[in-house]
């Protein structure tokens, strides 16, 4: 077992811990697959409201992000797009789950703990995770619903205004309650996959567990979960700066004697990329960051080889990139994770890497009685037997 301090000493493991390839390949697979359903239902929302596939394309590529208030969608389009989004972020809460328990597990001790046994309890888990902040937005929804019917009740002439007044009290109370369910809401998000990762919870525990926490710890689980997400960022701006060099580097070198060819290939590659002044916003930045992303490439048709090699290429982009960001969330759920083990021991002097898994202790107890059956049939017990019964 990794011996922790319970301080935030422990968070600067983060980094370290989330450059695991075991972690990194399943948050990527999550990712991924989060990205092909998305991508699904995304395109289907944009069909539905009448856009053709052409202008689509040319404006997202492989990822239409709508923007409310600025793209224009059927109410059913923007539902499709929702249902999309939503089974992005239930394949990424599996691959926070997964990659909770690999950590969990790591922290204990047991470095070979594999992937098909991460999955197999992500699996098993990954449905509290998901329900925990699902729960907390309907009792928000409803608090809101309600605070909508008290407004209506407010409009009956003479009544209205009493009413009100009378209940302004509760009311009152009712609307900090919904206040703070939105924090522990936006704790959940982030939370929720770490406590199905490492206590095996249902929802009403993950839930308890992270009303806990809230009231408990809010200063220490406010200031450490900054610092992971600014360790976890500075790592992934080294991470990609590395990628990005190398990508340039490996540009520069294979078109030194072959540019023509090896030029089209690139360039047809960064085709299927979503163009980045797709949105003003990330302009700037990526004048910073991608100086190579910025022009929307065309499509050059050469050869069936430089066209097959140009698929490949944009296929390997998105590897890369879906690996960069796979890299910002093992960090930040291995510091997370960490922050998770640190708070329950200060809270309720509780240390969840001292205790036992209920399969290992399962394995143990058929070990056990496997001992004591070789025991009993063991040459010495055969022959105490017949002694015994000599002597009657």
């Amino acid at each position: 077992m990794i011996e922790l301090h319970y301080n935030f000493k422990d968070l600067f493991r983060a980094t370290r811990l989330g450059l695991s390839l075991k972690k990194l390949f399943v948050m990527m697979m999550s990712l991924i697959v989060g990205f092909i359903m998305y991508f699904v239902f995304a395109y289907i929302a944009y069909l539905t409201s009448n856009i053709a596939f052409v202008d689509i394309w040319n404006t997202y590529k492989l990822f239409p992000v709508p923007i409310f208030g600025v793209t224009i969608l059927n109410w059913y389009s923007w539902t499709i797009w929702i249902i999309g989004g939503i089974l992005y972020f239930m394949a990424f809460i599996f691959g926070q789950t997964a990659v909770t328990k690999i950590t969990f597990e790591q922290l204990k001790g047991n470095e070979f703990y594999e992937m098909k046994e991460a999955t197999r309890y992500a699996f098993k888990f990954w449905k509290s995770a998901f329900l925990a902040p699902i729960t907390l937005a309907v009792l928000v929804a409803i608090m809101v619903l309600g605070a909508f019917i008290f407004g209506l009740i407010g409009k009956i002439p003479f009544f209205g205004p009493l009413f009100l007044i009378l209940f302004i009290v509760p009311i009152l109370f009712g609307a900090l309650f919904t206040v703070y369910l939105k924090l522990v809401f936006i704790v959940s998000l982030f939370v929720s996959p770490v406590v199905a990762g490492t206590s095996k919870s249902d929802t009403f525990d993950t839930l308890f567990e992270i009303f806990s926490i809230v009231w408990d710890q809010p200063w220490r689980l406010a200031i450490w979960s900054g610092l992971i997400f600014i360790m976890s960022s500075l790592g992934t701006i080294i991470l990609g700066s590395l990628v990005r060099y190398t990508l340039e580097f490996s540009r520069w070198a294979l078109s030194f004697w072959n540019g023509g060819s090896w030029l089209q290939i690139w360039a047809n590659a960064f085709h299927f990329l979503p163009p980045v002044p797709a949105y003003k916003i990330a302009e700037e930045l990526a004048l910073k960051l991608t100086p190579f992303m910025l022009s929307v490439y065309p499509f050059s048709t050469g050869n069936w080889a430089i066209n097959i090699s140009s698929v490949l290429l944009s296929i390997l982009f998105y590897i890369v990139a879906f690996t960069v960001a796979a890299y910002f969330f093992t960090s930040w759920t291995a510091g997370m994770t960490l922050i998770y083990i640190n708070l329950v021991k200060i809270k309720d002097d509780v240390n969840l890497l001292e205790e036992k898994d209920e399969e290992f202790d399962e394995f143990d107890d058929l070990n056990e009685e496997k001992c004591d059956d070789k025991e009993d049939d063991s040459p010495e017990t055969e022959k105490k037997e017949d002694d015994n019964k000599k002597e009657e």
